[in-house]
């Protein structure tokens, strides 16, 4: 039930407009003075307020202006009479939704309210739906439908809100700096620079990256230059693919982390830097480190909090749903119209494994939206998909495709006509009889039937129209 509030110094004034508010089913609250009504308010915070403009020691304005520094935000209507009208607006200048003039009757008690009700639930429930956008926006800007990834966001909501070093596995191409990114704007680093840095970069170029470097610390370097810790200072430093720098590197980024400062090439002086860091890799970092090839102090230093991106193909119900948000992002961005996919396009998608996981998905669908129309076909996709996926629907047809011919039909088909008629009909019945043969043994996959068939998807499309064949 809604809350009303009436503040008015005047009794019989009260009383009258609780009668009309009680009638309509309103919980009615009343107030002789503004001090009254802000203690009212704090106790028991009303959804709207009726409140007078000309009262004695606080008048309605000086009260609006107090109600406005409270927690509570309700809907306030002015009551004025004729004389204070410019009161009123004064009033709504300061925020109040409306001004009721005395005297007043039931129709427009009851206009002004259910007004006043409707916009403050719109408003509600746009605030509301805001919030989860925010929420979902800041925290899952991957575009998922799996249940391994949802608790992956529930590690996300933790481990943000700490400067805890993560460390994110997974294979090539999962959307690995997406999670660190999605960490950073969740962190109370957000509004900090987030510097990722490819460590698969050749190793004369590394640590000067990293570190920074001095006027004339090497040939070339003809201006001083920081480097990405300094870069990343009060924000989030990304190392992706950390198991790709030397040893030499692994030493200085150690000390960089356990000292919280940096030295750049051809300097002695260390510089102080306040940074978080997340790192990736898609190597065995332990295994790693059992061949010496990255130090094992270095790893358990990194290895505070692990988050393991699974592949795209274990990612259940995402293939579709991040295929249409890509064909949906390249029509925005290229004033496409590409509508969709066909079914049989559809099962490849879904049959095949995507080794190269969410990158390659994205690259496959903007090649296909590139060739197709108004929907996206088997043809349109990379060949090396179509490939793989019909060995993992390998179809084995039997040696003999076709039930031969009865003597009987033989002879019907030879009764009909001359001999050119006659062969003319018995190719079409063998050509229908095959491709309706080949159809079920590749259950209507029309890509399969069409490859196993030695011709392409138009020319059986158009095939079994002429067949009716459905």
């Amino acid at each position: 039930m809604r809350k009303i509030l009436i503040v008015d110094d005047e009794p019989q004034s009260n009383w009258l407009l609780s009668q009309i508010l009680e009638r309509e089913g309103y919980q009615v609250m009343t107030a002789g003075s503004g001090k009254d009504a802000l203690k009212r308010i704090r106790e028991e915070p009303p959804d709207i307020i009726f409140l007078d403009v000309k009262m004695p020691e606080m008048d309605g304005i000086e009260t609006l202006k107090h109600i406005k520094q409270e927690n509570s935000n309700p809907t306030i209507i002015m009551l004025s009479a004729f004389s204070s009208i410019n009161d009123a607006v004064t009033a709504i200048r300061l925020g109040a939704y409306d001004y009721l003039p005395k005297p007043f009757n039931d129709g427009q008690i009851k206009i002004v309210i259910e007004k006043a009700l409707r916009e403050q639930t719109l408003s509600e429930e746009i605030a509301n739906l805001k919030n989860q956008l925010k929420e979902k926006c800041d925290l899952f800007n991957i575009i998922t439908a799996s249940p391994n990834m949802f608790e992956i966001f529930e590690n996300i909501k933790k481990v943000a809100l700490t400067d805890i070093t993560v460390l994110i596995t997974g294979e090539s191409g999962t959307g690995k700096e997406l999670l660190a990114r999605s960490i950073h704007l969740n962190s109370k680093r957000r509004n900090a620079p987030f510097i990722p840095v490819d460590c698969a970069i050749p190793e004369s170029l590394v640590e000067s990256e990293l570190f920074g470097y001095e006027k004339g610390a090497f040939t070339g370097a003809n201006k001083t230059k920081e480097g990405k810790f300094e870069l990343a200072n009060r924000g989030t430093l990304f190392l992706d693919e950390i198991g790709n720098l030397p040893i030499s590197v692994q030493a200085k980024l150690l000390r960089a982390l356990q000292e919280r400062e940096i030295v750049r090439l051809g300097s002695n002086k260390p510089i102080e830097t306040d940074f978080r860091l997340i790192a990736a890799t898609n190597i065995d970092l332990e295994l790693a480190v059992k061949q010496q090839m990255f130090r094992d102090d270095l790893y358990y230093r990194i290895n505070q909090f692990r988050i393991v991106l699974p592949p795209l193909k274990e990612r259940e119900g995402d293939v579709l749903l991040l295929a249409k948000h890509f064909l949906k992002d390249f029509n925005v961005r290229n004033g496409t119209r590409v509508e969709g996919f066909s079914e049989e396009a559809i099962k490849l998608l879904l049959s095949y494994s995507w080794p190269g996981n969410v990158r390659e998905l994205k690259s496959s669908i903007e090649a296909a939206a590139v060739l197709a129309g108004k929907v996206i076909l088997p043809e349109h996709l990379p060949s090396h998909i179509i490939r793989q996926t019909d060995k993992s629907l390998d179809i084995k047809l039997p040696e003999q495709s076709l039930p031969p011919e009865t003597p009987d039909e033989l002879l019907g088909i030879a009764l009909k006509g001359p001999l050119k008629e006659v062969t003319k009909e018995a190719l079409q019945r063998f050509e229908e009889a095959l491709i309706l043969k080949v159809l079920k043994e590749t259950n209507y996959k029309k890509a399969k039937a069409a490859r196993i068939l030695g011709i392409d998807y138009k020319t059986l499309y158009n095939k079994m129209k002429q067949y009716n064949l459905s």
